[in-house]
């Protein structure tokens, strides 16, 4: 363990290891062993779990301990609930919710859960996605969901490209002409956070604490996002979908969260080809994965590892997966069924006895007229699929850092400190911060 810092912001947690008790009306002995989980986020999907698991089982209990994050280091929940692990007094399963960052599980303080799942086990999950997931080979926290970020354009602009790097994307933005923007709206502050966004992890070495934020391919990223406007600049009778009909930008930045915006790019382009590129990333794949919802964890101290392994399998079992509010389920069957279902054309009768077709989602782009979606097309359920199984890497964001960076950036761009200076500012009060966070 890694965790060096002493114990003086310790938050000493007494957590009672059994409950005693009489008989339960059906029989059953109330006698339990407590199972703490600790959770970031008031989540009802995780409530319902929780409950489920405590109907069905009489050996264990799960109990719900809340903590939150902070600026302060010192009051942050992720720091108090390592100490508490490392002394012993900590949770047995830790939920690090919708906030959850690399940075959490770095120090060796939750289990690997990749030897829980078996070949035959892995198999019935987007092992790409778990892949992404983990940390020098491990998976030390599992989403139970995730959403996809990406980049899309024609293929005419992009050639055959799956992928690109950021001095890639460069070349093949100035080749265009300079009467294309790179997306609709793009201003300096928003490029460089969208690249940011997809691409911050890279600069951070969180196993050695090292960073290379002054690096030559940083201080390109900041100089390339400086030749943008300085503010959002949309006229009022701006049309995303004439844009790209007329050829006038390169990229279309989507959101993947629904079978359903698999429709959205295919709309913008009208019938034209196009290939999701992803952001700039070296040598992989750049359609970025997010976790959604619920990320969890087992506790390296926990003494009641298997009864925490069963309730994760639980949140992973098909019925679980099924009933996530949001994002796409990790569980391959059940994303099948979505697919399935979004092909078929639902009805509904009116108050006339018509037969009309059920809107299963709306299209909203800014300056155009909603357009509703009825169902997807085989090829386009096949499409959404491809994309899920190419995904490799995840960015999960650490706001502080970005902030940080951001924060910085904007003294460049507004000419108030040199490129130079200001990488080198960032690479100092980043570095301080991930020290900081392993010590």
């Amino acid at each position: 363990m890694r965790i060096k810092r002493t114990l003086a912001a310790f938050l000493c947690a007494s957590m009672c290891l059994t409950a005693c008790g009489s008989q339960a009306d059906d029989g059953r002995s109330q006698e339990s062993a407590a199972l703490v989980l600790a959770v970031f986020d008031d989540s009802e999907y995780l409530q319902k779990q929780v409950e489920l698991y405590n109907q069905t089982h009489t050996d264990h209990q799960i109990e719900i301990k809340k903590y939150e994050r902070s600026e302060n280091i010192e009051e942050d929940g992720i720091f108090l609930l390592q100490r508490e692990i490392v002394s012993g007094e900590g949770p047995d399963l830790i939920d690090f919710g919708s906030n959850y960052a690399t940075s959490d599980i770095v120090g060796d303080y939750t289990e690997d859960l990749f030897p829980y799942m078996d070949g035959e086990y892995r198999e019935k999950y987007f092992d790409n996605i778990l892949t992404a997931f983990s940390y020098e080979e491990k998976l030390y926290a599992l989403p139970l969901g995730f959403i996809l970020k990406s980049f899309v354009g024609r293929k005419e602009n992009l050639g055959e490209r799956g992928s690109w790097t950021v001095q890639e994307m460069v070349e093949c933005f100035r080749e265009q002409g300079n009467d294309k923007v790179l997306y609709p709206g793009a201003f300096k502050k928003d490029v460089f956070g969208t690249i940011l966004t997809g691409s911050m992890e890279h600069y951070i070495d969180w196993e050695s604490g090292e960073c290379s934020f002054n690096g030559e391919q940083f201080r390109d990223v900041m100089e390339f996002c400086n030749g943008f406007p300085d503010h959002l600049e949309i006229t009022n009778d701006f049309s995303t979908k004439q844009t790209f009909l007329d050829d006038k930008a390169l990229l279309l930045p989507v959101r993947i969260s629904s079978v359903f915006d698999i429709v959205r790019a295919e709309y913008i382009f009208d019938d034209e080809e196009i290939t999701y590129i992803g952001f700039p990333v070296e040598g992989i794949n750049g359609t970025i994965i997010e976790s959604c919802g619920p990320v969890l964890a087992i506790s390296a101290g926990s003494e009641n590892k298997d009864a925490a392994w069963e309730f994760i399998s639980g949140c992973l079992s098909q019925s679980a997966q099924s009933e996530l509010p949001s994002g796409f389920p990790i569980c391959r069957s059940v994303l099948d069924e979505r697919i399935t279902k979004a092909m078929d054309m639902e009805y509904e009768t009116d108050g006339n006895n018509v037969k009309k077709p059920v809107v299963k989602q709306r299209i909203v782009f800014e300056g155009e007229d909603p357009v509703d979606i009825y169902n997807i097309t085989q090829e386009q359920g096949e499409q959404l699929l491809s994309i899920v199984e190419q995904a490799e890497i995840s960015s999960q964001t650490e706001w502080k850092i970005y902030n940080i960076i951001m924060e910085e950036a904007e003294y460049y761009f507004n000419g108030a400190k040199s490129l130079e200076e200001t990488a080198d500012i960032i690479q100092a009060r980043v570095s301080t911060y991930v020290s900081e966070r392993i010590e």
